[in-house]
């Protein structure tokens, strides 16, 4: 599942970000699959950093199981992002994963205007303006979904680019424990009519406000659903 999960995350959009993240914001989201509760995670704005000489938005994800799924299957997985502060394109991506047994340290450097990126001194080429699974909801609230043009996106997967686009559907309401919302419906999917692996499919609500927060993700699988829901909004 952890394959599918980050395919799906990949859909990032390749347009010159219109806003500015919220340093110290912090997104916090309860985790269900199938109806279980699972576990819980976040997103956090930790401030302004430099990657060679450009300014970046340190952001980080973070997810861990509890209860029952957390002895069955523990998760604890951290993936910290530096995002050019002007596009929001990733220069670097730190992850930690722990997903039950599988374990896996990686530390990417992307280099965008050279086409190339790096990672334990693995050279893979890229595409203009390639993005990572994890800065898809960053690059989703810089862009105006209302007005929004279907475009081919480039995705960095391990050490493969893919190229995705995504639907949009408006006027959608949710109800998540952070409130109730009036969103715009995201939802990706491969070019040329290929499948998700598991005929997954996923859907990201965006507030439909200034803040367009991601309130609410659904990844259904064929073996059940996994649900993220806002339920705390910090700073």
């Amino acid at each position: 599942m952890r394959k599918v999960i980050i395919a799906l995350l990949s859909m990032v959009l390749i347009f010159p970000f219109s806003g500015k993240l919220n340093i110290g914001e912090v997104l916090k989201y309860e985790a269900s699959f199938s109806n279980i509760n699972a576990g819980e995670g976040s997103l956090k704005v930790f401030g302004i950093e430099k990657i060679r000489d450009s300014e970046t938005y340190h952001v980080q994800f973070k997810a861990n199981t509890k209860g029952l799924t957390n002895k069955i299957f523990p998760i604890r997985d951290v993936i910290d992002l530096w995002l050019d502060k002007k596009s929001l394109l990733p220069l670097r991506v730190k992850s930690s994963i722990r997903e039950g047994r599988y374990r896996k340290e990686e530390d990417i450097y992307l280099f965008q205007k050279e086409n190339y990126a790096l990672t334990n001194d693995k050279k893979i080429l890229i595409k203009e303006n390639t993005h990572s699974p994890f800065s898809l909801f960053y690059f989703f609230r810089g862009i105006d979904l209302k007005n929004f043009v279907k475009k081919n996106i480039n995705t960095l997967q391990g050490d493969k680019v893919k190229t995705l686009n995504v639907n949009i559907k408006k006027d959608v309401n949710i109800f998540v424990p952070a409130g109730n919302f009036k969103c715009i419906r995201v939802t990706p999917s491969q070019i040329e009519g290929e499948k998700f692996k598991n005929d997954a499919k996923m859907d990201i609500y965006f507030s439909d406000d200034v803040k367009s927060y991601p309130v609410k993700i659904k990844i259904k699988l064929n073996f059940g659903s996994l649900i993220l829901k806002l339920k705390e909004i910090s700073n």
